[in-house]
């Protein structure tokens, strides 16, 4: 859920709109890519079989504790538009700006779905910006609260992931050592999680680069526009470059202001740090509410499970697919099924039993934590489409 903002972010939506019909024709593939992937995923990595997933979420609703885990794992929806909209109108509202409820869950609902059919959130940072400029908050003003979001999405994405990392470094040996996956997956999944890390740094070092240093701003923006020269795309030349960063360095300005909220910041940061708590926590939970159908829990080790979950998010950060589909299930996959984190096959007895529990596990925790959020985000979309399009219709027979 961590967000890496650009000046890609800043020129796209400075004076475009962001339903123009380029934005709209690459949205429109992400999305048919996002459906084949989600398809793919299901039926190659999964290998789920419906009638049985269906049957065993019946069944496990109706146990004594699994409808309780079925209802903490269905809440996640709710908390994370909540998390979404809250983390960036905060701050909006402390600068005296109001935005309605109704305002609030279109932006959370929207950018739920747009964080699962395009990559890297590349989309989501300048939706943002342009839903702060419908609001009446200028260019400067909305990157520097985009930036200012995103670092602390960073942050926080760091302090969670970090023992997790150091965990499964220290771990690595006895993860692999029961020869439960072979040493070429072995490998291909630890260099994906040291990349994702990797990506962590990163990102975290380029929202301050950003935020609070205007001549290496001005410098990632040189090398920026450079490389939309070389693909012929409309940039900005030395000059223009030097005078936005520099010598105005409007947005730095901003979000040095928006930064040192400290109580707002603080608070931000904290919920975010709950939501990836709680989201690394539902697989744990969706895994113990499919095993009440046997009777009894399998033997879980709750805090390695929760490592697995951490570590296999952060190791797709760098994969270049919608919302890191079908690489996220199988890198999941490929760790639960080492049999670390304490999954022992009891009362279960079969290996192809043990890998069913954990391909539904994964089926479930991924349609309640994106594919049913982006599915309500999906309409609320839809919705902003349509309005955006009326809008247009009228500023243009207004113009004729």
């Amino acid at each position: 859920m961590s967000n890496v903002v650009s000046n890609r972010s800043i020129d796209n939506t400075s004076n475009k709109n962001f339903f123009s019909k380029r934005n709209t024709l690459i949205l429109i593939f992400t999305f048919l890519l996002s459906i084949a992937l989600v398809s793919l995923s299901i039926i190659y990595v999964l290998k789920i079989d419906w009638e049985n997933l269906f049957i065993q979420i019946y069944h496990g609703s109706t146990q004594t504790w699994g409808w309780v885990w079925l209802l903490l794992i269905t809440l996640f929806i709710p908390w994370t538009f909540f998390c979404r909209a809250f983390t960036i109108t905060i701050k909006i509202e402390q600068l005296g700006y109001k935005v309605k409820f109704w305002d609030k869950f279109m932006y959370a609902v929207t950018i739920s779905f747009l964080a699962l059919v395009t990559p890297a959130n590349f989309v989501t940072d300048p939706y943002t910006i342009f839903w702060l400029k419908t609001h009446k908050i200028n260019t400067s003003k909305a990157a520097a609260l985009t930036t200012c979001n995103a670092l602390l999405w960073e942050i926080a994405q760091l302090i969670i992931t970090m023992p997790s990392f150091i965990w499964m470094i220290m771990n690595w040996q006895s993860i692999f050592g029961q020869g439960a996956i072979d040493r070429q997956s072995g490998l291909i999944v630890f260099i994906f999680m040291i990349i994702g890390m990797l990506f962590n740094f990163i990102g975290l070092a380029f929202m301050i680069i950003i935020g609070f240093n205007k001549k290496l701003h001005y410098l990632v923006s040189r090398i920026f526009n450079w490389v939309k020269k070389l693909l012929h795309m409309s940039y900005h030349v030395k000059t223009e470059t030097y005078q936005t960063y520099v010598v105005e360095a409007k947005m730095q300005r901003e979000f040095l202001i928006i930064f040192k909220m400290w109580k707002s910041t603080i608070f931000i940061l904290t919920i975010v740090i709950i939501d990836e708590i709680y989201l690394y926590f539902t697989i744990v939970m969706c895994i113990k509410f499919l095993a009440e159908i046997n009777g009894d829990y399998f033997k879980l080790n709750i805090w390695e499970i929760f490592n697995v979950a951490n570590v296999t998010t952060t190791a797709n950060r760098f994969v270049p697919l919608p919302g890191n589909e079908f690489s996220i299930e199988w890198i999941m996959k490929e760790f639960m099924c080492t049999k670390i984190g304490g999954i022992q096959p009891w009362p279960i007895t079969s290996d192809d039993d043990t890998t069913v529990l954990i391909n539904n596990s994964i089926m479930i925790w991924r349609t309640w934590t994106s594919y049913f959020p982006a599915m309500i985000g999906a309409f609320g979309f839809g919705f902003l489409t349509i309005n955006q399009v009326k809008q247009y219709r009228k500023k243009t027979l207004v113009q004729n």
